[in-house]
């Protein structure tokens, strides 16, 4: 993907006040819900009278507690949506060392990117979850698969080769709000494997890949498991939408992603009405501005009707990799005047900083306030970050605007990723073999100077 040197992050949101959709049919059939959620009982609601005190709701550009209390995020993406479906690194490192890892730079959120094919499987497998074992002889061969269930298991010995994918999800949740961590579950891909291009078949509502009926059924059963889980307070909708090379008939247009996104979000209510829910917008996460297209609307889009805002409210995410990029990246800026000028002009109000002399021309006035989080962005952990004009210009404006963000991403190996097993990653926090950092200099003088002066929200 060629360099962006623009990028911008638009409120949807007064837009929405105006336009959402009807689906024509039920999401899905209640006599196919999931066994366990049938049979556990989860709590109602995510109200709690202790820590971290939700449900949270949206507030201008801020987020609070019940208490009114503001949150700060400053975090990190723990990839779980390669083939295997189960968090990476646990064959390395146990959940609670992992966590403690996360835990003593600061970072108080992990954005944990799943597949939507994890949830399809266990609609196909009568309610059944998908066991360890099961997860990686499919994702990497009987073998390998073997090897590491094996590994898994001995790192974290309350696990066994039958422990299902949502039951160690489960784990490393209640295990994080022992430690006061948040997860914010990310719908990465539709089908699992490594994100993102525009002929994946998970790029845009309808691919090859993305059924939009079970996108909408996973965000339910997501929203349905978070009720489980109190420092679950939000989940995305989507991760780097982006238009299919492999379709061209889908509407890749703003009617069509605001109608979806629309449905999302109802289901996502529909299920767990105390959850925060961030949007993204079109073209890799890199602007949630509306797109001047008039194309027809995609699909499976009726009348309008009332927005499904909820009661909680809606989150903007942007994404912003380095300028140099890998290619998975998405929003760039150009110098480090780029940033602060036009992430206001695009719309996150509270922020100031946009003028003439920054980006060509005035802002508009914002017509509806809501939190906008950095929810990826990256660059190879050595030394040059603290020369890269980019990366340092993020220091500088999240910490001046509160803006929270989320860093790409805690792996330095993946089990398989785009057909290669044992991938070691120089963007990735950890080293391969996840015992140590990547650079433990940069974590200790650059990362954990950065998390600290967030104020990130902690359980103390």
């Amino acid at each position: 993907m060629a360099p962006l040197t623009l990028w911008s992050v638009v409120p949807l949101f007064a837009a929405l006040a105006q336009s959402t959709w009807v689906l024509a049919t039920p999401m899905f059939p209640r006599n196919t819900e999931p066994r366990w959620q049938k049979e556990l009982a989860p709590r109602a609601s995510n109200t709690t009278n202790q820590w971290p005190y939700g449900p949270f709701k949206t507030q201008g550009r801020d987020i609070v507690n019940n208490r009114g209390d503001v949150l700060s995020w400053a975090g990190i993406n723990w990839p779980m949506s390669g083939e295997t479906m189960i968090p990476e690194g646990l064959e390395w490192k146990s959940v609670d060392e992992i966590l403690d890892d996360v835990q003593s730079v600061g970072w108080n959120v992990l954005r944990m990117g799943y597949a939507i094919q994890m949830i399809d499987e266990i609609y196909e497998r009568d309610g059944n979850d998908v066991s360890l074992e099961v997860a990686m002889i499919m994702g990497l061969g009987y073998e390998n698969g073997t090897k590491v269930t094996n590994e898994i298991v001995r790192k974290n010995p309350s696990w066994t080769v039958q422990t299902t994918r949502f039951e160690i999800w489960s784990d490393i949740a209640d295990k994080a709000l022992e430690r006061g961590i948040f997860i914010h579950p990310d719908v990465h891909v539709h089908q699992a494997k490594w994100c993102c291009s525009h002929t994946d078949g998970n790029a845009w509502f309808g691919d090859v890949h993305f059924d939009t009926s079970n996108w909408r059924r996973g965000l339910a059963y997501v929203a349905r498991w978070a009720k489980r889980h109190p420092n679950v307070v939000s989940m995305s909708l989507r991760n780097e939408l982006r238009s299919s090379w492999n379709r061209t008939d889908l509407g890749y247009n703003w009617p069509t992603l605001v109608g979806n996104m629309s449905a999302g979000s109802d289901a996502i209510h529909a299920a767990n009405p105390d959850l925060l829910i961030s949007w993204s917008g079109m073209h890799t996460t890199r602007t949630l501005r509306r797109d001047p297209g008039r194309a027809p609307a995609g699909p499976g889009l009726l009348r309008p009707r009332q927005p499904p805002l909820g009661r909680q409210g809606l989150l903007g995410a942007a994404h912003l990799p380095d300028e140099r990029g890998r290619g998975h990246g998405h929003v760039r800026g150009r110098g480090g005047g780029a940033v602060p000028g036009r992430l206001p002009r695009a719309g996150h109000g509270g922020a100031p900083g946009c003028g003439k002399n920054l980006t060509g021309g005035d802002c508009p006035p914002p017509q509806r306030l809501t939190p906008v989080l950095l929810t990826e962005f990256g660059h190879a952990q050595d030394a040059t970050l603290y020369d890269d004009v980019l990366q340092n210009c993020l220091v500088a404006y999240t910490q001046k605007h509160r803006v929270g963000w989320m860093v790409w991403s805690l792996a330095g190996s993946y089990r398989v990723r785009e057909g290669v097993q044992g991938l070691g990653d120089s963007w990735g926090l950890t080293n391969f073999e996840w015992d140590g950092w990547n650079d433990a200099e940069t974590v200790e003088n650059y990362w954990k100077p950065w998390v600290k002066a967030m104020n990130a929200t902690t359980k103390s």
